[in-house]
């Protein structure tokens, strides 16, 4: 399944093969893929970015990694290439501009019957700015049973993002949060922005750790600042199903036919009108997919409209006059869509060309989009969207 990336790229995180950010749709290069095949029948599930890393989940459960890889959040491998070192939110000292050009398998070592094994196929994955969440399942392929669900980490994370324990901000090698999930429980959604992660339970609990000073993680912990381990979130009125996470904030999701849903944070001044310009869950009722990006938030309805509200200072909302779509994806200040004629449009910040190769003076595709240039094989379809911290990505069949 042929994957597209542009946008910022000063560490690889494209997976492009180079470090120069890019604002044409390039094929990303898969280190395992000697016939060039592109992991063909292999669905693409999710695209998690990180500052300089991206992660890729495919259907049968194998993640790859691109980019910065100093601190082992894309897996800690020994083959390193030497970027320039210039890319965003980099680290100083040994291993600066270390990163994986290409996607890179991800394989981490767990323990099962006091065993270790090594572990390449997980569920669920997430990217803070300098880290990684799996989601793995061990035994589950035996005599089709479930097996139970471990949540591993790596990386660096300075606000407890790692959650395991109190000063744990970097770990090389994947780690595993110790009686996480709670036993008998099971992962149902994961989400992360800059500074911390909530994980959404089978039982509808929400957990959630790193930082939460502006009520991210719940009212309940916000004077603690930082939560180095996972926690209850409370205050969640009703079961929830999904969730998203803004920079300052996060979207807890439930009954998507009722239109539930709960913004935790930010505490302070209402400055991109994130709480009061919110719409009553009535307004919502069946909508598909609630996103967010650093300041905002965008609800895809069912019939294919966007409803968004937050910052919108560079154009991160949508334009008037979006015509509906069939997928959309929300990065950091911009997004995405995929329109019913097969075009994919962008909108928002754009400095880096992850709006494309057309943008104002600023950067920026601001009050209007632009379609992405992407050819693609006869018979070839775009199928999915992903959308990261100044970083885009386009699925094709």
């Amino acid at each position: 399944m042929p994957l597209y990336a542009f946008g910022s790229n000063g560490s690889g995180q494209l997976g492009i093969g180079h470090v120069e950010d890019v604002s044409v749709p390039t094929r990303c290069l898969f280190d395992d893929d000697h016939e060039g095949h592109d992991h063909d029948g292999d669905e693409v599930l999710r695209i998690a970015a990180g500052g300089n890393h991206t992660l890729v989940l495919f259907q049968s459960g194998a993640v790859y990694a691109a980019g910065c890889d100093e601190d082992g959040r894309c897996g800690g491998h020994d083959a390193l290439v030497e970027g320039d070192g210039e890319g965003e939110g980099e680290g100083e000292g040994e291993g600066e501009g270390k990163s994986l050009l290409k996607l890179r398998r991800v394989v981490v070592e767990g323990s099962s019957d006091g065993e270790k094994t090594k572990i390449g196929r997980f569920k669920h994955v997430s990217a803070t700015w300098e880290g990684t969440v799996l989601v793995s399942s061990l035994g589950e392929e035996a005599e089709g049973e479930q097996g139970e669900e471990k949540v591993f980490v790596m990386g660096s994370g300075a606000k407890g993002e790692l959650g395991l324990g109190s000063q744990v901000t970097r770990t090389e090698k994947a780690v595993r949060i110790s009686d996480f999930p709670p036993r008998g429980t099971r992962v149902v959604s994961i989400a992360s922005s800059v500074g911390h992660v909530v994980v959404v339970l089978s039982t509808g609990d929400v957990y959630g750790w790193g930082a939460a000073r502006k009520g991210q993680l719940g009212e309940s912990v916000k004077d603690q600042k930082i939560v180095w381990d996972p926690v209850k979130v409370e205050g969640i009125p009703f079961r929830a199903t999904d969730v998203a996470c803004g920079k300052e904030f996060t979207v807890v999701t439930g009954d998507k036919e009722r239109g539930e849903f709960v913004i935790l944070g930010p505490a302070g001044p209402d400055r991109w009108r994130i709480l009061s310009d919110a719409p009553r869950p009535a307004d919502l009722a069946g909508f598909f997919l609630v996103a967010a990006s650093w300041n905002g938030i965008y609800v895809h309805g069912s019939d294919g409209s966007v409803r968004a509200w937050g910052r919108n200072d560079k154009g991160q909302l949508p334009p008037p006059g979006l015509p509906r779509s069939s997928k959309i994806a929300v990065g950091s200040e911009h997004a995405l869509a995929l329109l019913g004629d097969q075009k994919v449009v962008a909108f928002g910040w754009g400095e880096h060309g992850n709006c494309g190769p057309e943008t104002d003076a600023q950067g920026n595709v601001n009050g209007r989009w632009s379609e992405i240039p992407l050819s693609v094989k006869d018979g070839a379809r775009i199928v999915g969207l992903g959308a990261g911290c100044a970083t885009s990505w386009i699925i094709v069949s």
